[in-house]
């Protein structure tokens, strides 16, 4: 409801004088609003932009500038913003913690961002890495971690998760990861899936011992996203084996549901569990139409059309009906 709504409701039973619905209407009109969120997410796709443009500068003129100049520069730069973001990190704790500084958390990603650069420069330029391709994965996942756990910073822990996921595809097919999909293969395919779970039990079980509580939101959002995709490559490309990925993908969106339904009815609800249930009826809406066409076969097109036209309003209605209800009663007032 809007303040607006509140204050009628309120004046109509006779809980407040009109005199005072109106002072209070004005406060509300005249209060400022709040440009927070904005202003961060102005912040974040500027560093991001900066970043990029350093890759751009980095591509176009590294035969000019020298190679060992660059290097330096980017070395600079990032130890520059680390320094600032530890000068400025918050008090260490298991429960969430913010940054002494408000542009500690910027100088963080900053750095993190600037690192990869550094680290992709160095590879192109002096291949430092040789062909062990996974090592180049595996250091960012390495390294970010542990920072993020220390710096409580949840880009940088999805940073982390990224990394780690890219090790995995990368450590399975070193070689054809650059000329073919990742979930024609099968072992990709199966270790995504066992990364995926090993990831959320980990979520669960940081939670339930009070570490970081508040980055299971993080992990299960990568993790599962990870999970649902693989299943969904292993139904769409293994004939011998899509029944039993049909499964786990039944299996997976049903938990994800009964998850976001546990999260309504807990005290301590997590921010956006609604996410989770669209992730399971969206990959699980995609499954299911998948393996309707796939035995069912319909010959016409009439049936394509009204399946589209019927499952979708259907679709559309749930998810509508599952939407988080405010305090819309005037009961609860």
């Amino acid at each position: 409801m809007s303040p607006d709504d509140v204050l009628n409701v309120l004046s109509k039973q006779g809980l407040i004088l009109p005199k005072q619905q109106t002072e209070i209407a004005e406060l509300e009109r005249r209060r400022p609003f709040s440009l927070h969120w904005e202003l961060r997410s102005m912040l974040y796709i500027g560093i991001l932009l900066l970043s990029l443009g350093l890759g751009l500068l980095v591509y176009d003129n590294f035969d000019q500038i020298g190679q060992g100049a660059l290097l330096t520069a980017i070395a600079a730069a990032c130890a520059g913003s680390f320094y600032f973001a530890w000068r400025n990190r918050p008090v260490w704790a298991l429960i969430q913690a913010k940054s002494r500084s408000t542009f500690g958390d910027y100088a963080l990603i900053l750095a993190c961002l600037l690192f990869l650069t550094l680290e992709g420069y160095a590879q192109y330029a002096y291949n430092v890495f040789g062909s062990r391709y996974g090592l180049v994965t595996l250091l960012p996942a390495a390294l970010f971690l542990p920072i993020a756990y220390r710096f409580d910073h949840r880009g940088v822990l999805g940073m982390a998760l990224t990394a780690l996921i890219s090790w995995v595809g990368v450590t399975v097919r070193p070689l054809q990861l650059y000329f073919k999909t990742n979930f024609f293969d099968q072992d990709t395919v199966i270790s995504a899936i066992s990364l995926a779970l090993v990831l959320i039990g980990v979520a669960f079980v940081l939670e339930h011992r009070r570490i970081k509580p508040h980055f299971t939101y993080t992990y299960l959002t990568i993790a599962g996203n990870l999970l649902m995709v693989a299943l969904l490559g292993g139904l769409f490309n293994f004939d011998e084996a899509r029944l039993w990925f049909a499964l786990g993908l039944g299996i997976a969106c049903f938990a994800f549901d009964w998850y976001t339904r546990q999260q309504r009815q807990s005290a301590t609800a997590s921010e956006g569990s609604f996410l989770f249930l669209l992730m399971s009826s969206v990959y699980g809406y995609i499954g299911v139409t998948y393996l309707f066409f796939h035995y069912l076969k319909p010959s016409s097109d009439d049936t394509y059309y009204w399946y589209f036209i019927v499952t979708g309003i259907a679709f559309v209605y749930y998810l509508m009906s599952q939407l988080p209800k405010g305090n819309r009663t005037n009961e609860s007032i």
